[in-house]
């Protein structure tokens, strides 16, 4: 039986395509940039439901930065051009050629995917939905003239950890309600009017939603007094008699 023979070079192109996820903050145009930027384009081509901007973004910034030339075929040699990125295979390129991704998006937009009616998905969230909102909420109300926002920035808004802000960042983006920059640098994104939309028809419809309040409720221990004022200035009087109740439930002998 016959076996075939690959050089060093293209052993070693293939474990770095296949082991190597990339980094979406890095310098837009590197390396490890353009192979995140390209799992990001393989994983949602086909994907119907995806959101086109998204997508659209993503060919626009590897075009621009030119990051298709950090990245290597099947052979272990550098892409000359966006094209042959384009038409090379899976992991190494996306299988398809510039023409057919445009066509891909454009159909995207109209809602209609390779002969397919789409219809907007309802949205998934791990967890619960109001995590989303709430912490999503701090965020725009930071940035009301829409400014950029990175992971760094989320995680001082949230007052998080990177990494953890990076979590949320992924979900937001997954959902559309933001979406990358592309005149700017290290993975800066843009909230989106899909977002803005989203987060006011959750908080004009979510029954306990005090707008004078603040998202959270900071209840200080071992303090039954402000325990007390913090409950009455956050709740309506028909949740403070739910509360009244439910505690004196707890408290009574079985």
């Amino acid at each position: 039986m016959a076996t075939k023979r690959i050089s060093n070079q293209q052993l070693k192109s293939h474990i770095e395509t296949l082991g190597n996820a990339g980094n979406l903050n890095a310098t837009p145009g590197s390396r490890p940039w353009a192979i995140a930027v390209r799992l990001e384009m393989q994983s949602v081509l086909n994907d119907i439901t995806f959101n086109a901007r998204q997508l659209k973004a993503w060919r626009d910034l590897m075009k621009k930065q030119a990051g298709y030339r950090q990245l290597v075929n099947e052979r272990g040699k550098a892409f000359k051009t966006y094209a042959q990125f384009c038409k090379a295979k899976p992991p190494f390129g996306l299988g398809c050629v510039p023409s057919e991704l445009d066509q891909v998006i454009q159909e995207l937009e109209l809602g209609i995917a390779r002969g397919q009616e789409v219809e907007d998905p309802p949205p998934k969230y791990p967890g619960k939905p109001e995590g989303y909102f709430q912490r999503f909420s701090k965020v725009v109300n930071a940035c009301p003239d829409n400014q950029p926002i990175n992971t760094v920035k989320i995680a001082e808004i949230l007052q998080v950890s990177q990494s953890t802000a990076n979590i949320w960042r992924k979900r937001w983006l997954d959902l559309g309600w933001i979406d990358p920059l592309a005149t700017k640098k290290r993975g800066y994104y843009q909230i989106t009017d899909r977002g803005r939309k989203i987060l006011k028809e959750w908080l004009e419809t979510a029954s306990s939603f005090n707008k004078n309040s603040s998202l959270w409720l900071t209840i200080p221990r071992h303090n039954p007094q402000k325990v007390a004022n913090k409950l009455v200035e956050s709740f309506n009087s028909e949740q403070l008699r739910e509360i009244v109740q439910i505690i004196s439930t707890s408290l009574t002998p079985i």
